[in-house]
């Protein structure tokens, strides 16, 4: 896998996927077979039975068909587990699941007529009733089964679309939010104040100054088309952003990067996911010299924790209120993980789950 390319949405339900509500089919379907095919196949014959003899050979029969459509179920989900839905598999899924199909209901449905039968009050002078039985009920579960399998594989296509759908809108939601870091007049103009001031005042500095402001706009360039790139990326990243943020408000601002997990770094992170943190940190808070915002970023072994200690502006700055919720929506799409939020001892916590480079 590239990694620091783009990590296709997954176009298949996981194990926990959601296959058809089959209460109904349960309810109705398979008591009504289980009455229909002794009859129509002629094994039971109803008037060498008493009533509650009837009855008891009936819920046996009710017995069979759920036992029948259970096991094919099962089946069916064990298959769509083990084998993907793809173009060049298509077929021999389909062959597997006729094949499955057909030896699950012919013996088992063989099996336990046959033990209704050395019970019975039939006399039957050939095996046709048994093996009419079994066939029928071969050809009604290849059916239903095949029924589910379309239904199933309808609602599949549906939450594929919907989860591409998602991840487009929020992959240009984000590409959107970047361009406006990117161009933010008040940034740049503050960049440029910056380097001007120290061009004058501080020559080498300023030269450092224009190549970390230069490597910032390069990853944001290169990345903001990106899923997900390499944690170590992205804390060179911010360690550079937060060069430029500190040029800016000197000692009103401190960050401290704490790696717990020294082999995370080689795993994966959404690109400029940290940046939207301290960005939200600096936007939402009061700070000074005297009273600095302390921002710390800590490498855990599943998530990036940033902490910082809130002291909130006493008017509130306007927010489009996109940046945390698209990252959380991003996050969710890609890595099937939400991020973390939390408020305590006066302290704004968010935990964003770090990506397995093995999945």
């Amino acid at each position: 896998m590239n990694v620091t390319g783009d990590i296709k949405p997954s176009l298949t339900l996981d194990r926990k996927r959601q296959f058809l509500n089959d209460g109904i089919v349960k309810l109705i379907g398979i008591p009504l077979f289980g009455i229909l095919i002794p009859n129509i196949t002629r094994l039971i014959t109803n008037s060498a039975y008493q009533l509650h003899e009837l009855l008891l050979s009936y819920g046996y029969f009710v017995i069979v068909s759920f036992i029948v459509w259970q096991g094919n179920v099962l089946l069916m989900k064990y298959l769509s587990y083990r084998v993907k839905w793809k173009k060049e598999t298509y077929y021999n899924k389909i062959l597997a699941l006729l094949a499955s199909n057909v030896m699950y209901s012919g013996l088992v449905s063989a099996g336990l007529i046959y033990v209704w039968l050395s019970f019975s009050h039939e006399q039957l002078t050939n095996w046709n009733p048994l093996i009419n039985s079994t066939f029928v009920i071969i050809i009604a579960a290849a059916f239903v089964t095949n029924i589910y399998e379309n239904f199933f594989l309808i609602r599949q296509q549906l939450h594929t679309l919907s989860r591409v759908e998602q991840l487009s809108l929020a992959k240009s939601q984000a590409e959107l939010h970047a361009l406006k870091n990117q161009i933010d007049p008040h940034f740049i103009f503050n960049a440029l104040n910056t380097l001007s001031y120290l061009i004058v005042a501080d020559a080498k500095n300023a030269k450092l100054y224009n190549d970390t402001l230069a490597r910032v706009y390069q990853y944001i360039l290169s990345n903001k088309h990106r899923d997900v790139v390499l944690l170590r990326e992205e804390l060179e990243f911010i360690s550079n952003y937060f060069y430029l943020l500190k040029i800016r408000f000197a000692n009103a601002i401190n960050m401290t990067i704490e790696i717990n997990d020294m082999g995370a770094g080689e795993n994966l992170i959404l690109p400029i996911s940290l940046q939207t943190l301290i960005e939200n940190a600096i936007k939402h808070n009061d700070f000074c010299d005297e009273d600095p915002l302390e921002i710390q970023v800590s490498v855990e072994t599943n998530y990036v924790v940033v902490k910082n200690r809130m002291h909130k502006k006493a008017y509130p700055v306007p927010s489009s209120r996109i940046g945390l919720a698209n990252l959380d929506n991003r996050y969710r799409l890609i890595a099937r993980r939400n991020i973390l939020k939390d408020e305590f001892n006066n302290y704004f916590v968010v935990k964003l789950p770090i990506i397995s480079i093995k999945q």
